[in-house]
């Protein structure tokens, strides 16, 4: 790589960092082109991307940001993962690491300026999506409703109940 070229790459790198509100570094190993272009399909199916970078463009371009902390975690081979959402990427990644034993690790990550442990992380791959939490709420919002609709409606289903007996009755 010339100048040019690892500056427009450090570029890349903070534009990422700009759109993004979690950082993950990951240290690989042994992953294939086909097995990176399959974490990468999935990191974009859930809005997030993946980039392998050296370790010092990695450190120039997170110098002066919010994830200037992840400094730390840039030792060997790493990749760096970038995501709007805090949940998505991490979940992908423990995923991924799961399955492929050995060929990749996750270090740990900054998210809006906080230095992330291994373990935090973790805690953050185990946590519902949005959806699932947007799902939640509306069911929790309309159980109420729902019990008194049917309360309302059991005085008319009974009296039809006793018209209909009555009428077979006679």
């Amino acid at each position: 790589m010339d100048r040019k070229e690892k500056e427009k790459f450090v570029e890349k790198i903070q534009g990422r960092l700009a759109d993004s509100g979690l950082l993950i570094v990951v240290h690989q190993k042994g992953l294939t082109v086909s097995e990176v272009t399959d974490l990468r399909t999935r990191m974009q199916a859930e809005k997030a991307s993946y980039l392998v970078a050296k370790n010092t463009l990695s450190r120039i371009a997170v110098k002066g940001t919010p994830f200037s902390g992840i400094t730390d975690f840039l030792e060997g081979p790493t990749a760096l993962a970038f995501s709007t959402s805090p949940v998505s990427a991490a979940k992908v990644l423990f995923d991924y690491a799961k399955a492929n034993e050995g060929k990749i690790t996750v270090v740990g990550g900054s998210y809006e300026g906080r230095v992330l442990s291994y373990e935090e992380l973790k805690v953050l791959s185990q946590l519902p999506s949005m959806d699932v939490l947007r799902a939640k709420i509306i069911a929790i919002i309309q159980a109420p409703m729902q019990r008194m609709a049917a309360m309302m409606q059991a005085p008319a289903g009974q009296l039809a109940r006793v018209i209909g007996a009555y009428a077979r009755k006679v």
